[in-house]
């Protein structure tokens, strides 16, 4: 049985603080299959180190249109360890195009869902709306959220180190047409950035 320190990260918690159970990447990395039975532990890593943070058992058996998978793990809250031992339903639908698409069932709130998150406290998995998630980025200043997607703007330019308004150049492989769209969503985020530094300049003053 997997293993999960429980902290208390106050206020309402976001999807960035929680465990993620992500079902189209367990797809992607074969951890579930639809048509087999697969177990295994899942386990999530620290964003700084490359210590454990967590770990769960599991055990997935997927028909071809349901199927479910079973959490086994343990939490620590207030020093008191308590075992968690329960299933989730999985269902698939067709796609317009053909093939399928997997779905969790929440346990929580009976909706369909791609992905289910276990935040600080919490028991059980379950989505983001049941969980009252918040987005790290609602936290942000407004200038915050500006530096934020400029950044993430310059990091799909291929830019891991280059400050605001610093030359890129065209990655290879990528289209120019593709490049000077994003080179022009980039100039304007970072003029945006650039404005709300002109502003907090001038209060400076």
């Amino acid at each position: 049985m997997g293993g999960i320190n429980s902290g208390n990260w106050g206020g309402r918690p976001t999807v960035e603080d929680c465990l993620a159970l992500n079902l189209p990447k367990l797809l992607r990395d074969r951890a579930v299959r639809p048509g087999h039975t697969t177990a295994g532990t899942l386990t999530w890593s620290s964003p700084h180190s490359e210590q454990t943070r967590a770990s769960i058992g599991y055990t997935a058996i997927l028909g071809q249109e349901h199927g479910r998978i079973r959490l086994q793990y343990r939490t620590a809250q207030r020093g008191t360890a308590i075992d968690h031992d329960y299933t989730i339903a999985l269902l698939a639908t067709a796609q317009p195009f053909g093939g399928w698409r997997w779905w969790f069932i929440c346990p929580k709130a009976g909706t369909r869902t791609a992905k289910l998150y276990l935040p600080s406290g919490a028991a059980i998995f379950a989505s983001r709306q049941a969980h009252r998630l918040a987005y790290w980025s609602q936290r942000e200043s407004p200038r915050n959220r500006a530096i934020s997607r400029a950044f993430k703007l310059r990091h799909q330019l291929g830019d891991r180190h280059g400050g605001i308004g610093c030359y890129i150049d065209k990655p290879k492989g990528m289209h120019r047409s593709t490049f000077e769209r994003r080179i022009a969503r980039l100039q304007r985020a970072e003029a945006t950035v650039n404005a709300y530094a002109m502003a907090l300049f001038g209060t400076c003053e």
